[in-house]
């Protein structure tokens, strides 16, 4: 008897390991971690990992709504470069890090547990890396410690189930996971049939006022990390978008594809918009907990659909990690699969929008409570020429829209900051005045990164797509980079200069997607002007640019494998849309072209800019 439970025993043994050698390539638990040891340091024993979907049942800590992440703890930016390592023995190693840390004002918050339960999926291990600071500007004082980094693959069995309550969802652990390139993420939005047609008809509604639907309709959402579930109701939903604005479908009644905003505070309770359908709260204490619900520390996030179709998939996620690691604040953009009522509608960008969250994240306390405003066309362009430009709060009701789109202090600025700003660029042009105002360390890293960057319809080259910020500690502007979809060799539908802006010089007086002389005075007076004032610094950091490892083919190709092996399967929508012209790939290839109607590939781009760089400065 003993001897047949030893041969029993030792046939299991076996079927398992047979069982285990079989296994789709990627589903081992074991996966090796990579990644480099930490550098650093925190004021808070922070670093806790991820959110495991081994247990069954476990209780996550959540701040309070009321209070920011980025007040509490000291809080990280993703990182492609560091998730790309992972991945890649041929890319070149990374520059020494060197980050100036500032500490942040702790607000003292009273914690509260959301209970979430979870089934486990036996292939759903997650094994967290360690984490790297990135460079960082010498104006700016703000903690860029690196997301946790997970090298687990999806498993091919279903998601774990996570039931959660609806209050907040999620800390700065989650955030990072979504930002991180080296996990997979999927956005599922549940919108009923009517909450669709009311967006068709808010659409409308608002065209016709020359302007665009601030409404948004109701939704479920479901994003899944690496198999792990998080789930949300009532999560509002609107079209976003200016030239890419689309209708949920068109006069045939075909679904277009769209960019969407999403809004985890949503009250669905002004009866200007939603009449009989306006929301009846039970207490001012629970609206006032939905207004202050949070989604990974997020009170909104965008979706943004491939609408240039850029086949690598991450050109301008890779440009907001340049200017990232140049000292720039920059989004967090990471890729999603999106399904829509149960219909994959293939990969699109996430981003984390910038807002007041976005500045707690990356200032220190003293600079926070400025004006931040939105900077782009409306029928004018935003050159900085006080006499031509516009500011004020949008008012989508009324069809007002300004150059500077105040989104902080909306009822108590009276823009005193940007108005001094524009006076003393139309009125004094010496570098004391200049240096009074503009935060000028912070500025020649942000021009030279916007100069590799490759942007034709950016504050340089189309007075359009940007923040600008008043700190509050010293009233200089900053300015951060938005919208940087045609970067690094992406010309499709809009390629003004021929050669998808690598033969413009760094000293090109011309702005090249307006097709015009520089008119803007910050950057006439920076780096254009016979007298500019900034001409060393922006040297310098055009140079540090230059002699890193960001535009090298290796480092770009180990992103760009991240994101294919996560998204090659979905990539194509099942269905088709109205507004799609082109099938939806994975692919490095791109020829030189002066045609828009295709995209040059990172590789000739990365080599002619180059050439066009030492040419120049030499």
């Amino acid at each position: 008897m003993a001897k047949r439970k030893i041969a029993l025993l030792i046939s299991l043994i076996i079927a398992a390991n047979l069982a285990t050698a079989c296994a789709p390539n990627g589903q081992d638990d074991n996966t090796e971690n990579n990644s480099a040891e930490s550098v650093v340091s925190y004021e808070q024993d922070a670093a806790a990992s991820d959110v495991s979907a081994d247990d069954t049942v476990s209780e996550i800590s959540v701040p309070e709504a009321t209070e920011a992440a980025g007040n509490s703890s000291e809080v990280s930016e993703s990182s492609v470069k560091a998730s790309s390592a992972q991945t890649s023995q041929s890319s070149k190693g990374s520059q020494a890090s060197k980050s100036q840390t500032s500490k942040q004002n702790s607000k003292a918050s009273d914690q509260k547990k959301t209970t979430v339960t979870t089934t486990s999926s036996p292939d759903s291990k997650q094994t967290s890396s360690t984490q790297k600071t990135q460079q960082q500007s010498s104006s700016q004082k703000t903690e860029t410690s690196k997301p946790s980094s997970q090298t687990s693959s999806p498993s091919p069995q279903q998601p774990a189930q996570t039931k959660v309550d609806n209050n907040s969802v999620g800390d700065i652990n989650l955030f990072n996971s979504l930002f991180n390139l080296a996990n997979k993420i999927t956005v599922q939005l549940d919108v009923p049939k009517t909450e669709l047609d009311k967006l068709q008809n808010d659409y409308y509604t608002y065209e016709r006022n020359n302007s665009k639907s601030p409404i948004y309709r109701k939704a479920t959402l479901t994003v899944t990390v690496n198999g792990q579930q998080f789930k949300m109701e009532e999560v509002g939903i609107r079209l976003k978008g200016n030239m890419s604005l689309s209708p949920v479908y068109d006069e045939r009644g075909n679904m277009n594809l769209s960019h969407y905003k999403l809004s985890f505070n949503e009250t669905f309770d002004d009866k200007t918009y939603y009449g009989s359908e306006a929301k009846k709260w039970s207490s001012q204490e629970e609206r006032n907990a939905r207004k202050n619900r949070r989604f990974a520390t997020l009170k909104k996030m965008d979706l943004k659909w491939n609408s240039c179709y850029d086949n690598t998939n991450v050109r301008e996620i890779y440009a907001s990690e340049m200017f990232k690691e140049n000292g720039v604040l920059a989004q967090n953009i990471g890729l999603t699969q999106f399904i829509m009522n149960g219909t994959n509608f293939g990969v699109m960008r996430l981003y984390e929008p910038v807002d007041e969250l976005f500045l707690e994240k990356r200032l220190p306390a003293s600079a926070l409570g400025g004006d931040l405003y939105k900077c782009g066309w409306t029928m004018k362009p935003c050159n900085y020429i006080s006499n031509q430009v516009t500011y004020g709060v949008d008012d989508k009701d009324r069809g007002t829209k300004y150059n500077f789109n105040l989104k902080t202090n909306e009822k108590s600025s009276n823009h005193a900051s940007l108005r001094n700003l524009l006076n003393v660029l139309a009125t004094r042009n010496d570098k004391a005045s200049f240096e009074s105002v503009i935060d000028t360390d912070y500025l020649a890293n942000f021009l030279a990164a916007s100069y590799f960057a490759g942007d034709p319809d950016d504050i340089r080259n189309n007075y359009n797509n940007h923040y600008i910020y008043f700190r509050k500690d010293n009233g200089k502007a900053i300015f951060i980079p938005y919208d940087n979809d045609r970067t690094m060799g992406i010309t499709f539908g809009y390629n003004p200069d021929g050669t998808g802006m690598t033969k413009q010089s760094p000293y090109s007086s011309i702005a090249a997607g307006a097709r015009q002389t520089q008119a803007n005075p910050v950057i006439n007076y920076s780096i254009l002007n016979g007298n500019a004032f900034l001409t060393n610094e922006y040297e310098a950091a055009l140079k540090r640019i230059a002699d890193s490892d960001i535009l090298d083919v290796n480092r770009f190709n180990s992103v760009y494998e991240l994101a294919r092996n996560n998204y090659q399967g979905v990539v194509n929508p099942s269905v088709g849309f109205a507004n799609q012209y082109f099938d939806f790939t994975f692919s490095l290839d791109g020829a030189y072209t002066s045609s828009d109607r295709s995209n040059i590939s990172f590789a000739i781009f990365s080599e002619k800019i180059l050439e066009t760089y030492h040419k120049e400065i030499g």
